[in-house]
């Protein structure tokens, strides 16, 4: 697209209508650098089982949509009341409408749509997003870590640019065969059973999410696993997804799920979800004996990505490294929560401070990754 210098008044800002599909697949390709495809938005948008239409303001310019700010539908409980939320995920301008003002009146736009229907936004802005989104009175409730294991940093290395090759940098330099190699050895000094039996099926066991989950619910503010919500969240069709179910005497106590998915020349896999989501010592074994066989399945993965929470010891001693801590801190920025409330009353229905972010428990799959 050739660079374009337009007047404020050339631009349309509206909601999504179906022809936009192609254009916003067009517009994010060009700024993201990957294609995504039409499976793909009728999952992320279409699909969702929380919202009546597709949630997308537009900016379009002379019949191009150059600017798209999409929100997606997720449900919040606590241990005392429920809300249908917003985040708002995949906000894009192309670089040749950027200092238009096409944020804020798309921004102005979403609010104005939102405001009265939706009771709470929150998301996870980028550093570029943060100034925008502070004018319009969201609240940083603070960082949220996230824990990586690079398993063959050679291939991340070598992998043309990109987010993952600058960020393993410094650990390339400690060598890749001997980090492969001081992996393996402490997943095999720490594989231990204890009578725990694990089972591996493909794609999302919602049964047995839910099982861990309403057995272990916690009070605070989190997304709950309804079983709408993990047939619709886990079913990306770009990820081969896999979940692990911890059980003892055929009881399911601990379940992880796990999306791989190819990026580049590199092979990711990401840890979207555990269960319990807050943690529990009685049932650490159980998390280790399921993420052994996550481990096991995944050696040759080129990267693992984890929560930093729960259970984190285990996923420490298993080489997940903090982006808080040596060496990522360096050179990753932790992503920030953020939240915008947007009915008075929100604090009320939920029985909780949502600007408390002590409050809040949040997994990797509650997050905008798709």
């Amino acid at each position: 697209m050739a660079h374009v210098r337009g007047e404020v008044t050339d631009y349309e800002i509206r909601r999504f209508r179906p022809r936009d599909r192609a254009g916003f697949l067009s517009l994010y390709e060009a700024v993201w650098g990957r294609a995504k495809g039409r499976a793909w938005f009728d999952w992320r948008f279409e699909a969702n089982p929380y919202a009546e239409r597709v949630e997308i303001v537009v900016a379009e310019h002379r019949g191009t949509v150059v600017g798209a700010e999409p929100m997606l539908a997720f449900p919040l409980a606590t241990d005392r009341g429920a809300i249908t939320a917003r985040q708002p995920v995949d906000w894009i301008v192309h670089p040749d409408h950027r200092r238009q003002g096409l944020f804020t009146r798309m921004t102005e736009t979403l609010l104005s749509t939102a405001s009265d229907r939706v009771p709470l936004l929150f998301n996870f802005p980028s550093d570029l997003l943060r100034p925008g989104l502070e004018k319009f009175d969201w609240t940083e409730l603070g960082p949220v870590s996230t824990r990586y294991r690079p398993q063959n940093l050679t291939r991340l290395m070598s992998d043309g640019g990109g987010t993952l090759p600058r960020m393993l940098g410094p650990a390339a330099r400690a060598g890749s065969p001997a980090f492969r190699t001081c992996l393996g050895a402490v997943d095999r000094l720490w594989s231990r059973s204890n009578g725990i039996e694990i089972d591996r099926v493909d794609g999302i066991d919602v049964p047995a999410v839910s099982a861990v989950y309403r057995e272990t619910r916690p009070d605070a503010i989190h997304v709950p696993r309804e079983e709408a919500f993990l047939a619709w969240r886990f079913s990306n069709p770009r990820w081969r997804t896999t979940t692990y179910v911890a059980r003892e005497d055929g009881r399911p106590i601990a379940t992880l799920v796990a999306a791989t998915e190819r990026i580049g020349e590199s092979v990711l896999t990401q840890i979207l979800d555990v269960q319990p989501m807050a943690g529990d010592a009685e049932r650490a074994d159980a998390f280790e004996a399921a993420l052994g066989a996550l481990l096991r399945d995944h050696a040759t993965s080129d990267f693992l990505e984890a929560a930093a929470t729960p259970f984190p010891g285990v996923l420490r001693r298993h080489g997940f490294l903090s982006d808080a801590g040596f060496p990522f801190a360096r050179v990753a920025t932790p992503s920030t929560h953020a939240v915008r409330p947007l009915a008075s009353d929100v604090a009320d229905v939920l029985g909780r401070d949502v600007l408390d972010a002590d409050e809040w428990i949040l997994t990797l799959g509650d997050r905008d990754i798709a």
